[in-house]
C-alpha cells in the first residue's frame, strides 16, 4: 500500500514538473498577421456609435461620435497588414457599438510605417493607415503649443 502511495505521488510530481520544464522553441513558431476581419469591419460600419481616442505622448483625448464618426475613422484603415513593426505605440482607441464597448485598438507611428492594432477576443489584427489617417492622428500626437504644456504642468 505504501509503495502505491509513493508511486502515485512520484507520478503526480513528474506530471507537474514536465509542464514547467518543457522549453518552447519560438523560432519555429509561425505568427500570422491579418487585417481586421470583414465581419468586424461591417459591425463597426453598420452599428458603430463612436470612438474615444487617447494619444500617449500628448495626453490628448478626443471623440468621433455616432455612426458618422465611426465611418470617418474606418476610411483611415487599409485592408493590408504591415510587414515591419514599430518599437512603441502612440495612442489608444476604444470603439463602441450600440453605445457599448466593442473593440479596442492601438495606433503606432514611425517614419517607415504607421498602422493600427485591433484587439478583439484575445486576437490582434493589424491594418496599415491611409495617408489621410496618418495626417489626422499626427495632429494630436504632440502638444500643440507651449501654453498647452504649461497648463498640463500646473495640473
Amino acid at each position: 500500500m505504501r509503495f502505491i502511495l509513493i508511486f502515485s505521488f512520484l507520478v503526480a510530481v513528474q506530471g507537474f514538473s514536465q509542464d514547467t520544464i518543457v522549453q518552447v522553441d519560438t523560432s519555429k513558431k509561425i505568427v500570422v498577421i491579418n487585417p481586421l476581419p470583414v465581419e468586424n469591419y461591417n459591425v463597426l460600419k453598420n452599428q458603430g456609435t463612436g470612438l474615444e481616442v487617447t494619444m500617449y505622448e500628448s495626453g490628448t483625448t478626443f471623440s468621433l461620435p455616432n455612426l458618422s464618426g465611426t465611418n470617418y475613422f474606418l476610411t483611415f484603415i487599409q485592408g493590408q497588414a504591415p510587414s515591419v513593426f514599430n518599437s512603441k505605440n502612440s495612442g489608444y482607441i476604444m470603439l463602441l457599438v450600440n453605445n457599448d464597448f466593442y473593440i479596442d485598438a492601438e495606433l503606432s507611428f514611425a517614419e517607415e510605417n504607421s498602422y493600427i492594432i485591433f484587439k478583439y477576443q484575445g486576437s490582434k489584427y493589424y491594418n496599415l493607415l491611409t495617408p489621410a489617417g496618418i495626417s489626422f492622428f499626427r495632429r494630436f500626437q504632440k502638444p500643440q503649443n507651449s501654453e498647452q504644456i504649461l497648463i498640463e504642468k500646473r495640473w
